[in-house]
């Protein structure tokens, strides 16, 4: 029995939930704090922070008021404590878009929100880990831009606010996993590379017939037709023949009603929307429900363009970053160097930005120009060929059947064909700059040899390109790190970045020289050296694939492949590496090969035999590889992945109506789950009893989102009454589950 509390001294428990409240709130708002979410912050504005502290100070006190009233005192209490979760909760909203770092540095631990009223807990913030598909959206301004990031998860959008930067290796489609702090439907996030796990990447589609839907719109009071369909259709035509072009044949825009033209061109349509809005959303729902009642099916598309008289928005362009289907919008004037730059987006591009580092190319005080690559359209030319590292990532590069580039390890003369031309010869040289020594990522060193070919003509002016050798960087930790650099640092100009025929520009700490020694209309030659390098050995990179396996029960045997990649510089001798298991207890993890031996630069293979114990429960269970350095065991890399046991299918099943009459469809969805998750490639069975006991079967399998669908055309001979729905799930023949509703026939 809990002893009676005097209200001027309090007992035991008064003083443990005022201490356990005071301690939160040291906790929450000490400078040095992690705010309770496990994240070190940035200082946060002045003004802001203190706003969001003081609102968190007033909330915790009153919560430790509430915790320690009576019953009758705590009706009251009640009232307010609410009422400050619900303005505070507001304020974070508000807040989350702009300074998500204050948002993280005063989200309230998790175990002082279990102990808020469940009336209350609804309106505060909540540490969540959630899994979805990503989408990455990028508005082009005149001046400035930005990206926008969202997550698709059980069947919400969820806005991503990173404090730090945010994640550019990724693109629209991936599915991930994220941890962060929830306001609301928005999220605020510490970083792309520490909160945000990649487990699926989406399917890439850069390759072959591109199908490309564009819908003209306009608004109830802007009905105007700024440009007509036939000019638009031009516009297409061009931007295929740019993609044609540039990946040497290998990609184009196509129609699906008319395979002749670039696209399939569909409107003009007004729709419910005016010019004064900026909702892109709303505008594509819109656009899209314009265009199906007119009687295209959207579904054969794997790309959209919506294009509309000027509006609200003060973006000339917006597309994804990625996205299988992608998306593009389009403001007012269509022309190809929008549609042509959004299109990039939508092949998974991030920007052609400049490296300016003052009076030389390469320096310790250098920033990024966004668009500063006057020769690339994803830069600020009005066409003008994607660069070699953007090839490279499309695989219109180095990539299967499509033209090569020349890795350079060694000394030597290298021979380069005009990087516009088709043809099976190199079309640019790869030299490695630097490799991260803790996550192992290589930068290049990417040089093109440019004429003014097909929609580089507009280089025919510009003696600096022609005679000589056009240096990128470019690195495999970001998609984002495209920089085009100034071989002549003594001009202002960017309009003559080329290292002239003669010239080299020599990098000491990569210890490469590179010198271009002649070039003509047909071919040019590089000369690179390199001084003896010395040894610089690297933390290796580890991989396990799968990332995270099916769904099986315990006790099972799961076979993964480990892959270990060398990334000391070719300095180096060849080095022995140990692997090393770590799974929960009572598991057994067994390679089939512990160690071996990789030159600098190379990988090498494993397997690696996971077991759970048989009395495991279901859930997600992670392990994790550490490689490490027989010769330096301070070079390490790690990884991990997930194991997942399920003894059984969470399943639901329902119909998109209640009752039908005869002839009407009946479309019954399926939902299978495990752990909380969508489970993907489950069979299952559909089951319709009509009344009188006939049965009809259907079979579907389900999505990545976890769902299969059935449609039945209910026949006019079809008895009235109760149907009975039943479906059965299975996955690999492991797990199952069921689950039935009805539904009734009028």
């Amino acid at each position: 029995m809990v002893p009676r509390t005097s209200p001027h001294a309090p007992g035991r428990l008064a003083q443990l939930l005022i201490r356990s409240s005071l301690i939160a709130l040291f906790l929450l708002l000490s400078p040095d704090s992690t705010g309770g979410t496990g994240f070190a912050q940035p200082p946060a504005s002045p003004g802001a922070r203190g706003s969001a502290e003081s609102l968190t100070q007033d909330f915790v006190a009153l919560n430790a008021q509430y915790q320690l009233a009576r019953s009758a005192k705590r009706s009251e209490l009640l009232g307010s404590l609410l009422t400050l979760a619900t303005t505070r909760q507001a304020h974070l909203s508000a807040l989350i878009e702009n300074d998500p770092g204050v948002v993280l540095r005063v989200a309230l631990p998790a175990g002082v929100r279990a102990s808020l009223p469940a009336e209350v807990r609804d309106a505060v913030e909540e540490e969540v880990v959630v899994e979805g598909e990503l989408e990455i959206l990028h508005e082009d301004r005149t001046d400035g831009s930005r990206y926008l990031h969202f997550l698709y998860a059980y069947g919400a959008r969820f806005s991503l606010h990173f404090a730090a930067d945010s994640p550019m290796h990724l693109q629209t489609g991936d599915r991930v996993r994220v941890w962060g702090v929830r306001v609301d439907q928005a999220l605020a996030l510490q970083s792309g590379s520490t909160s945000v796990q990649a487990l699926a990447a989406a399917l890439p589609n850069t390759f072959g017939a591109q199908k490309t839907l564009v819908i003209l719109v306009n608004f109830q009071d802007k009905q105007i037709q700024p440009y007509t369909v036939a000019s638009a259709q031009g516009v297409l035509t061009m931007a295929s023949d740019f993609d044609l072009e540039t990946s040497y044949g290998q990609t184009w825009l196509t129609g699906v009603v008319d395979l002749t033209q670039a696209a399939d061109v569909r409107g003009w349509y007004t729709i419910a929307l005016s010019s004064t809005v900026c909702d892109y959303n709303a505008l594509a729902s819109q656009a899209k429900s314009a265009a199906s009642a007119a009687g295209v099916n959207l579904s054969t598309y794997t790309r959209y363009v919506y294009a509309f008289p000027s509006n609200a928005c003060t973006w000339w362009g917006l597309g994804t970053v990625g996205g299988n289907p992608s998306q593009a919008w389009i403001n007012g004037s269509f022309q190809l160097k929008v549609l042509g730059h959004e299109m990039g987006h939508g092949f998974g591009l991030y920007h052609s930005r400049a490296l300016d580092c003052g009076t030389t190319t390469l320096g310790t005080s250098c920033t990024t120009i966004e668009y500063g690559n006057p020769l690339d359209i994803m830069g600020n030319p009005s066409s003008g060929h994607f660069n070699a590292f953007q090839k490279e990532r499309l695989g219109w590069l180095n990539y299967g059947a499509s033209p090569p580039i020349t890795t350079v390890q060694a000394d030597g003369t290298y021979w380069l064909d005009p990087y516009e031309s088709l043809g099976s010869n190199p079309k640019a040289l790869k030299i490695l700059k630097s490799t991260d020594p803790s996550t192992a990522k290589k930068t290049w060193y990417y040089v093109e040899y440019r004429r003014a070919l097909g929609f580089d003509s507009f280089l025919s002016s510009n003696s600096n390109v022609l005679n000589g050798m056009v240096i990128h960087t470019g690195s495999e930790s970001s998609g984002n790190s495209s920089n085009l650099l100034d071989m002549t640092p003594e001009t202002s100009s960017w309009s003559d970045p080329a290292l002239l025929v003669g010239d080299n520009f020599y990098d000491p700490d990569a210890g490469v020289t590179i010198a271009p020694l002649w070039a003509d209309s047909t071919k040019a030659g590089v000369t690179v050296t390199f001084a003896g390098q010395a040894c610089v050995p690297a933390n290796p990179t580890a991989a396990l694939s799968p990332s995270q396996s099916k769904g099986v029960q315990a006790g099972t045997t799961v076979t993964y492949t480990v892959s270990v990649t060398n990334n000391d510089n070719a300095g180096c001798a060849a080095s022995s590496f140990n692997l090393k298991a770590t799974a929960p207890t009572g598991w057994t993890a067994i390679f089939a090969t512990p160690a071996a031996t990789i030159q600098p630069g190379t990988s090498a293979s494993t397997t690696l035999q996971v077991s759970s114990s048989a009395s495991a429960t279901d859930g997600f269970y992670n392990f994790g590889v550490t490689a490490t350095n027989g010769a330096n065991t301070t070079y390490t890399g790690s990884t991990s992945a997930t194991y997942v046991i399920v003894s059984s299918l969470n399943v639901t099943v329902s119909t998109n109506k209640s009752s039908y009459t005869r002839i009407q469809t009946v479309s019954i969805t399926a939902n299978a789950s495990a752990n909380g998750s969508p489970v993907a490639n489950a069979s299952v069975t559909f089951t319709i009893t009509k009344q009188g006991g006939a049965k009809v079967t259907g079979t579907a399998t389900t999505g990545t989102s976890g769902s299969a669908v059935f449609k039945y055309r209910l026949k006019r001979s079809d008895p009235k009454g109760v149907y009975q729905v039943r479906a059965d799930a299975n996955l690999n023949n492991a797990m199952a589950g069921s689950a039935g509703t009805s539904f009734t026939v009028q």
